[in-house]
């Protein structure tokens, strides 16, 4: 008996430190914590879980690991739709959640609303997406709730989603997926896995894309 108490108490201290490592990683200035353990990346993985504009035959795929209280994030995503309409058939866009929640206490918050929109209706990702980056100065309970009426949502499911973490797993994956890359700061995009960090002009991303095109 006394070895079966003894694996209990094991098992509750690896689940409080694995815990603890997520929560003291998302709090810190660089949004980076690294640790021996923690697996190395050179390009990110896009599965079916990270929400896609634009076909999946496209040529040049960009994802993008943004906070949606970040300035320049606002700044790129704008320049990624602009581009999004210019190349329909050849640019895909594909967002992975990057919280800075210790310079943005807001942000983890929007990841999550964002992902409890989708839940509720996959169509409407990036609609409420932009909207968030939109009304960026407003990022609160009552802007998610808003935002889930206007467009055509059920407001108090999305709140229930948001205030009881539903979709956290989603944001925690892209985020320990940054660690594995080792991403600094955001944003920070990948042009068929060319890694670029911070605010880039829209010409500059309007050339890459055209020489992966070519």
């Amino acid at each position: 008996m006394r070895y079966f108490w003894h694996a209990i108490i094991a098992i509750t201290l690896l689940a409080a430190a694995m815990f603890a490592f997520f929560f003291f990683s998302i709090q810190t200035k660089n949004h980076i914590s690294y640790t021996d353990e923690l697996p190395t990346l050179t390009a990110p993985e896009v599965t079916i879980a990270d929400p896609a504009l634009g076909p999946a035959t496209a040529r040049v795929t960009i994802v993008d690991f943004g906070d949606y209280a970040c300035p320049s994030c606002k700044t790129i995503d704008t320049t990624l739709t602009e581009l999004s309409g210019i190349y329909p058939n050849d640019l895909r866009i594909v967002w992975k959640d990057m919280p800075n929640s210790s310079v943005h206490p807001e942000a983890l918050n929007a990841a999550l609303a964002a992902r409890c929109a989708a839940k509720q209706d996959p169509s409407i990702f990036f609609l409420y997406h932009a909207n968030l980056f939109a009304n960026q100065g407003s990022l609160g309970t009552t802007l998610y709730s808003t935002l889930a009426t206007q467009l055509g949502l059920n407001a108090e499911t999305l709140t229930s989603c948001v205030t009881k973490q539903d979709t956290l797993p989603l944001v925690q994956r892209t985020y320990e997926e940054g660690l594995a890359l080792k991403i600094s700061a955001t944003p920070t995009i990948f042009i068929n896995g060319a890694r670029f960090t911070g605010t880039l002009a829209k010409a500059d991303i309007n050339a890459a894309i055209k020489a992966a095109l070519h």
